[in-house]
């Protein structure tokens, strides 16, 4: 019993988190050298936390001081939190709050700096996030290459063995039906110029607006895929600045083009709306679902990470849902006055 008290005793003294036994909600009954050194660097107040907490991470917001869990001191809960140096830089700590004699009045702050933790996922989403740019970039190369060579090459070749054989003709019947030929070979190659072309940037974003570019995306798509979108919208000639009607058609056809490979789906609903606060864009569909705590980033999972971080770019909140054989829901809010009072 003591060699395990004297372990604890240790292990007390030692760690990095800075430990608090309280009584009450303020009064520091003791703390160990972690916390000392913390409230020698950090403006802590155990009486009002707010002078010195510059918000918490909740599911909506990365810094908020909405329902905190540290003001109203909830029992066994952890969150985090952003505390302000004396310096004025922000740092960011995990916390904890646990009561451990009720009578007494007596509880346990635990509180962790996360800085290193989270330079490491920093790292390696920006990792994650080079690779899918690197493989992206490869994939369209290819697939340029796939159409120039079997589309675009082939359609002037053809027209190309038409037109030496204009030199060995003699009668004007054959004359007349070879420029027929390639006629109609030039306006297919240069249809598929078009679309290429639409398939990189299309102009209608640029001139029309997102409503126009949508309406002119779901043709193409219902005529490639045969699936069936329904586009409920009353955006009708409304412009938003070119970031989001940007991402909102490269999630829009993200969304369209996994449902296409792997939801085996015959109609998508695609709705977009505004109201007071936020753009709103919402893709359903009721194909096969997946299951998003099994979800791995392979296959489509980067294209649904390229969506999430297009979204938050811009301030805006991104939510998947699905469930295997209940469907797919891409819910994307973009809000109208941003987050941190920039303007979109």
């Amino acid at each position: 019993m003591e060699i395990t008290s004297e372990l604890f005793r240790k292990a007390y003294e030692q760690m990095s988190d800075a430990v608090f036994l309280l009584q009450g909600k303020s009064e520091i009954i003791t703390s160990n050298p972690a916390a000392n050194r913390l409230l020698d660097q950090y403006e802590v107040n155990l009486d009002d936390f707010c002078t010195f907490c510059n918000g918490y991470t909740s599911n909506f917001e990365e810094r908020t001081c909405l329902g905190c869990s540290l003001r109203k001191r909830v029992d066994n809960e952890s969150f985090q939190l952003f505390l302000n140096l004396k310096v004025g830089k922000n740092i960011p700590f995990s916390a904890s709050y646990t009561l451990i004699d009720e009578k007494a009045g007596i509880s346990v702050l635990i509180l962790r700096n996360l800085t290193q933790q989270q330079h490491t996922e920093q790292l390696l989403k920006q990792k994650t996030m080079t690779e899918y740019v690197i493989n992206a970039q490869e994939n369209e190369r290819k697939r340029l290459s796939r159409e120039l060579h079997d589309g675009l090459a082939q359609g002037l070749f053809s027209t190309l063995i038409e037109l030496r054989k204009i030199k060995y003709m003699t009668k004007k019947e054959d004359y007349e039906s070879s420029l027929s030929e390639m006629d109609s070979m030039l306006a297919t190659t240069l249809e598929d110029i078009r679309n290429m072309a639409i398939e990189l940037r299309p102009s209608s974003l640029d001139d029309l607006g997102i409503f126009a570019a949508l309406k002119a995306y779901f043709k193409r798509y219902e005529q490639l895929f045969g699936i069936h979108v329904v586009f409920v919208s009353e955006l009708y000639g409304t412009r938003f600045p070119a970031s989001v009607e940007t991402m909102l058609y490269r999630v829009t056809q993200e969304a369209l083009t996994n449902a296409a490979k792997y939801a085996d789906v015959g109609e998508i609903e695609v709705y977009l709306f505004k109201t007071k606060q936020s753009i709103v864009l919402e893709i359903n569909d009721q194909g096969i679902g997946f299951s998003p705590d099994h979800f791995t980033a392979q296959g489509s999972g980067l294209g649904l990470l390229n969506m999430k971080e297009r979204v938050e770019l811009l301030n805006g909140d991104f939510e998947l849902r699905s469930e295997p054989q209940q469907g797919t829901k891409v819910l994307v809010r973009i809000p109208i006055e941003p987050k941190g009072g920039r303007t979109t």
